[in-house]
């Protein structure tokens, strides 16, 4: 996927590989299949070309087809550390997504119980990546520090749904205490193959 997003005018990118979630059955619970190994390209370039981009990747991988795959792109033009309650509204009204994306940092082996908290509010399933450290100064990014044996989970879901997955895994993870993991979501303006019957989520 990154050679042809090449071919189509990206200048490179990042791959990460990650667990997608698969929809709830005890016999697959039983087997041990209810994940699948995914991989994750991000790839940033400009606000011109993100649009055909994504546009040509889905329609030469066809996500449009059931489980094939999902792109999303998230606007970064506005990334700021901390931010007021305006600026969020400004940004909301500009890009006025339909779909956010929720990302957990939580230590490793509570990705699960952030996915079950996930489903119990509404979501429909994740993907789980395992994260560490590269020398990054304390408070820089976040309040944590992404250390080795961490989990980043990421869930895909309607705006409808954000408040009430959050607050969920918040609650049932206890990030409201310090050191215990970290919660935010960031708006996709675009999205691409998210099937409402798929059985494999991000």
């Amino acid at each position: 996927m990154l050679s042809k997003a090449q071919e189509c005018g990206a200048t490179g990118g990042t791959i990460f590989l990650g667990q997608g979630t698969v929809q709830s059955n005890k016999l697959l619970d039983i087997l041990g299949l209810n994940e699948a190994q995914k991989e994750i390209l991000m790839i940033a370039t400009s606000e011109e070309s993100c649009s055909e981009l994504q546009d040509k990747l889905s329609e030469h991988f066809k996500f449009s087809k059931k489980n094939k795959g999902i792109a999303f792109s998230i606007p970064f033009t506005r990334w700021k550390l901390k931010s007021n309650e305006e600026e969020k509204r400004e940004i909301h009204r500009e890009f006025n997504p339909s779909h956010y994306c929720i990302m957990t940092i939580v230590d490793k082996g509570r990705s699960k119980d952030c996915i079950k908290a996930a489903k119990a509010a509404g979501a429909r399933g994740g993907t789980i990546m395992h994260g560490h450290g590269a020398g990054v100064p304390i408070d820089y990014y976040f309040p944590l520090i992404i250390e080795p044996q961490k989990d980043i989970v990421m869930i895909l879901t309607p705006k409808d749904n954000v408040t009430a997955i959050m607050d969920k895994i918040i609650a049932d993870l206890e990030l409201y205490k310090e050191g215990k993991g970290v919660i935010f979501a960031l708006p996709v303006v675009k999205i691409s193959g998210l099937i409402e019957n798929k059985g494999v989520r991000v």
